[in-house]
């Protein structure tokens, strides 16, 4: 927004509030905002007091912060223009601070999206000449001036040669709206004929919720989330999807401080719809605890709540009765997993669990370098049950699965391996689709299942050394701001999340998100809540900020290939946990993966602590350089080089000592 139209609209709302008194007397014929609000709307913030509440959030460090940010330079620059016309003109800010003003955010093309303005002049809009006066305002800027109709409506057009844009306005009975798209303008003022927004029962439920003592108030059309999220990504998100069709609206209440930013209101859904969602509004809520096991490396903490695992499943099935399609792909998958293992799921699966199931993504430990760390933890209501009712299930899956692994035991606690695949996501959703045929075991109260048993060691080796989430003093300061129950709690670590996420996404995004790295890691701790009250979810939602400051000290990623060491050296140099880890589940094969990478860089085959057996070797690209085979720690036999475009260079022979004989041309095979 360019400076003209700032003070440009501090002298309109100056004119209207001079002539207050005039219509003091006159009846009321205003309309609410949001017949006025196009039914696309994405999210709507509103607030009574815009100057008094941009004050205080201009004087924020969040803001002060972001600022910075590309995103954010001009509207910062404007924004401080506008500050400095409050603090200079007092009396502009009495006659129009208290002035409502909303803002909503609608789609315009497939990649971006504009907003509407709405200043609400109450008894100001029935001065009968305002459209001719501010044409004469937007004339004396400067500004290129047009007019037209559309619908009995009369829009201004103002051309800004210097920034070569439009800004259009019109007056709808008492308000003012502004906006750089004019066919936002216009679908408002149709928007008054057939209005969706303002007759919708499930947002004026909301609406009415919503506290009036914040910052602002803001109001998210999760109808419309899926299309805002495509303005960021080419990739659809199933998750995203899934949200836009479960939840009707969401109605918050803003605040904002020098060190967090919080949000709280309600969240409607739809509950004629088959949704785990509804099923969890049903089910109650349970204790958030997991984090009393969860390793002090946790990233993403996603963690579900309800009365016991029982209830939720019985809630469940109901709820999907009302999709036929939906429910019969349930049953059909549950009677084939059933049938196959000779199992019961509901019996063995969920009859044992308590109160709340955890997904846990962690940032990777000493072990689980280069290896997806997630996990899912189920709080049992009796460990001892859950352990008879698992062991059946894996007993089961041994004798029908080809799969060789029965148990290893580490310290005090026994690793199986389930070869059974979906019942994860059948139960709790898309989520949870990640974990498939897991390793378990049994940590204190909890079963922790993971795809990868590195997972497992590493857990029980922070849980052991009491190296936990639950010690952590930022997590616990945190935590204490939301409430212990919940139907729904996320958490976020952003600094360990962000190199999490970076793995996901593909090189254009990637150039982005690396150039905002530091806005990310900066709102170092994320929260949501939802807590089931009565028809809909009370909701919380809490940014911590502190500026991140980069580690300038880090090793240079060019030096990280002086560093790398070659098999033999690697092997030696493997600490108890780690050979256990690869003799037990990983067939004696050492690996090595080149620097901020998971490119495999060598895997070896070992034997009693020597290299022996199969040795391959990989360029950064993935392209095979070299392989060949070690006897007792010695190379033995031919080896094979290779060139990038996979063309043979050499072949190396070495004798019964490992010494080289000689190279073997190819014309000479």
């Amino acid at each position: 927004m360019k400076k003209w139209i700032l003070w440009l609209i501090f002298i309109l709302g100056g004119i209207v509030a001079g002539l207050y008194f005039w219509f003091t007397l006159s009846p009321e014929k205003n309309i609410s905002a949001f017949y006025l609000i196009p039914k696309d709307a994405m999210y709507v913030v509103e607030t009574s007091t815009p100057i008094e509440s941009w004050t205080k959030f201009s004087k924020s460090d969040v803001w002060k912060f972001l600022k910075k940010q590309d995103y954010f330079a001009e509207l910062g620059h404007n924004a401080d223009y506008l500050d400095s016309i409050i603090t200079n003109n007092s009396t502009l800010v009495n006659l129009f601070g208290s002035r409502d003003l909303l803002i909503s955010a609608h789609k315009t093309k497939a990649k971006d999206y504009d907003f509407l303005f709405l200043v609400n002049l109450k008894k100001g809009s029935k001065i009968g000449f305002i459209e001719e006066t501010l044409e004469q305002i937007l004339k004396a800027t400067g500004a290129d001036v047009d007019t037209k109709e559309f619908k009995n409506k009369t829009i201004l057009s103002a051309y800004d040669k210097s920034s070569n844009e439009t800004l259009y306005f019109a007056m709808v009975q008492n308000y003012l709206l502004v906006s750089y798209t004019n066919q936002l303008i216009e679908q408002s003022i149709m928007e008054v004929d057939d209005p969706h927004l303002g007759r919708d029962e499930n947002f004026l439920n909301i609406y009415k919720e919503t506290a009036e003592d914040g910052l602002c108030k803001l109001y998210v059309n999760y109808s419309y989330l899926d299309e805002f999220m495509q303005c960021y990504s080419d990739q659809p998100n199933p998750m995203i999807k899934d949200l836009s069709k479960i939840m009707y609206y969401s109605g918050l209440k803003v605040e904002v401080d020098d060190e967090s930013a919080g949000l709280e209101g309600f969240t409607s859904i739809n509950d004629s719809l088959d949704s785990y969602l509804q099923a969890l509004m049903l089910s109650g809520k349970g204790d958030i605890e997991a984090h009393a096991i969860l390793p002090a490396r946790t990233a993403i903490y996603h963690t579900l709540g309800f009365e016991s695992g029982l209830v939720f499943y019985k809630n469940l099935v109901r709820v999907l009765e009302n999709d036929e399609k939906i429910r019969d792909e349930f049953e059909s998958n549950k009677q084939t997993v059933e049938n196959y293992l000779k199992i019961d799921l509901e019996r063995d699966m969920m009859s044992w669990v308590a109160d709340e199931v955890a997904y846990v993504e962690n940032e990777p430990s000493k072990y689980t370098e280069h290896l997806d760390d997630i996990m899912v933890v189920m709080k049992a209501n009796s460990t001892s049950y859950a352990k008879e009712r698992l062991d059946f299930i894996a007993d089961q899956v041994k004798k029908r699965s080809p799969a060789k692994f029965r148990k290893v035991d580490y310290k005090n606690y026994t690793i199986k391996y389930l070869d059974i695949k979906g019942v994860f996501k059948m139960f709790f959703g898309k989520l949870f689709s990640k974990l498939e045929k897991p390793y378990y075991t049994i940590v204190d109260d909890y079963v922790v299942f993971s795809n990868n048993p590195r997972t497992i060691i590493s857990l029980i080796e922070d849980y052991e050394t009491k190296n936990t989430l639950s010690v952590d003093p930022s997590f616990k300061a945190f935590k204490s701001k939301f409430s212990s129950q919940s139907t729904v709690f996320s958490y976020i670590a952003s600094n360990r999340a962000f190199p999490l996420f970076m793995k996901k996404l593909d090189n254009s995004t990637k150039a982005s998100a690396t150039k905002n790295e530091v806005y990310f890691r900066s709102f170092c701790d994320l929260g949501f809540q939802l807590s089931e009250r009565e028809d809909k979810f009370f909701t919380k939602v809490q940014l911590n900020f502190k500026e991140y400051i980069p580690d300038t000290a880090a090793i240079p990623i060019d030096s990280m290939a002086d560093m790398e060491e070659d098999a033999a050296t690697m092997l030696d140099s493997l600490d108890d946990i780690q050979r256990f880890l690869m003799a037990k589940f990983e067939h004696n094969v050492i690996k090595d993966y080149y620097a901020n990478t998971d490119n495999l860089r060598f895997e070896a085959e070992t034997k009693r602590g020597d290299l022996h057996g199969r040795y391959r070797e990989f360029y950064e690209t993935g392209e095979l350089k070299e392989y060949g085979r070690y006897r007792k720690g010695e190379k033995r036999g031919v080896w094979h080089h290779y060139a990038k475009d996979g063309k043979q260079e050499r072949k190396e022979r070495f004798n019964v000592i490992g010494k080289m004989l000689g190279k073997l041309e190819d014309e000479q095979e």
